[in-house]
């Protein structure tokens, strides 16, 4: 909280932080916000009971308090009240001010901010926030991360303007990091993606390897990993590990169009780049590309529900999908912190 409490946010990066991580936001929610939703669904919850528990005579006038309280919800964004069982919940309330303030924020944004923006609501975006911050299992991140993460998510200032190692020049949102290729925190990000994923792979009696040597290809690259045991359908499986910079120059165009647009486009190149693997018909080849505001690819998600089912029947632990996105989200976050540190001259401190 320390960290979060150093940021510095104008009244859209509250507003955004505002919302609920399914929303883009950080969960930091706002009562006035929540209150109506909150009251109006435990009213509609409440209201037959009220009715067997009270004399008629009681509820035959219209309560002004639900009167009030829907002029509230109104006010915050609220347009179509749920009907049903779903005036029960109060999520199906507090949806519809949460959509009614992500659009608001979407429709001032400029091309940079709604790329971030559509990010942050992308399919495994924002999975940190969910994990335990428990640091035995690793899923800790330290204030500069967390601080760097947070402010990555809601657009906040992170950096002083200064030049980066490379030479270029850094503005304050600290994006320059994320991309530079003389910023140790790319290797680090690919290495700690990797680690999780040859761990969970191993973790259901699978044996995998990180750089194989004996799949190169006839330019002598390789790919990041591959299963000793075969996988399915007696294939090995081989994976690639990428993380494209949703803000980069060259994907900033289709990234503010569309959600997961860099992801997609480094899976199909992944996928190009080692078509001969594929095409030999021995292994399974699964290009894993998550974005570095977290929207993840299409093939990356799909790799891990197989690996994270695995794990749920070997464990037992029906959580272990969302754990594993977990992990993978945190390496991403780690990965970021020391890239956007990396372009001071002086910044080895995460890296130490």
């Amino acid at each position: 909280m320390t960290s979060i409490c150093n940021i510095k946010l104008d009244a859209d990066s509250w507003a955004q932080a505002s919302l609920p991580v399914r929303w883009g936001g950080i969960g930091v929610r706002s009562t006035v916000d929540l209150a109506p939703s909150a009251f109006l669904s435990s009213l509609h919850a409440s209201s037959p009971s009220i009715q067997v528990l009270l004399p008629s005579w009681t509820t035959q006038d219209a309560d002004p308090s639900l009167l009030e309280a829907l002029t509230h919800w109104s006010a915050r964004g609220g347009t179509s009240a749920p009907v049903g069982p779903d005036r029960l919940v109060q999520r199906k309330w507090d949806d519809g001010v949460c959509s009614a303030k992500a659009d608001s924020l979407l429709q001032r944004a400029d091309k940079v901010n709604r790329a971030r923006l559509l990010a942050s609501v992308a399919p495994g975006s924002g999975s940190w926030l969910s994990a335990l911050p428990s640091a035995n299992l690793g899923l800790r991140l330290g204030n500069q991360e967390l601080r760097i993460a947070v402010g990555l998510r809601v657009g906040a200032p992170l950096v002083r303007p200064h030049r980066c190692v490379c030479g270029a020049e850094v503005t304050q949102d600290g994006h320059h990091g994320l991309a530079c290729r003389r910023s140790a925190g790319r290797h680090q990000r690919h290495a700690l993606a990797n680690d999780v994923i040859v761990r969970a792979i191993r973790s259901v009696d699978v044996h995998a390897e990180l750089e194989p040597s004996r799949l190169l290809r006839s330019d002598g690259k390789r790919p990041d990993g591959a299963t000793l045991d075969p996988w399915k359908h007696g294939q090995y499986l081989v994976w690639d590990f990428t993380c494209p910079d949703t803000l980069a120059p060259s994907h900033l165009n289709q990234s503010s169009l569309a959600t997961g647009s860099a992801a997609s486009a480094a899976e199909s190149r992944k996928r190009s780049k080692y078509a001969e693997l594929s095409s030999s018909g021995n292994y399974r080849f699964a290009p894993i590309a998550i974005e570095t505001l977290g929207a993840w690819g299409p093939c990356a998600l799909e790799t891990c529900a197989d690996l994270g089912g695995r794990i749920a029947r070997h464990t037992g632990d029906a959580r272990a999908t969302a754990f594993l996105k977990q992990r993978l989200d945190i390496a991403i976050q780690r990965g970021n912190a020391a890239a956007v540190v990396g372009t001071m001259a002086e910044g080895n401190a995460l890296r130490d």
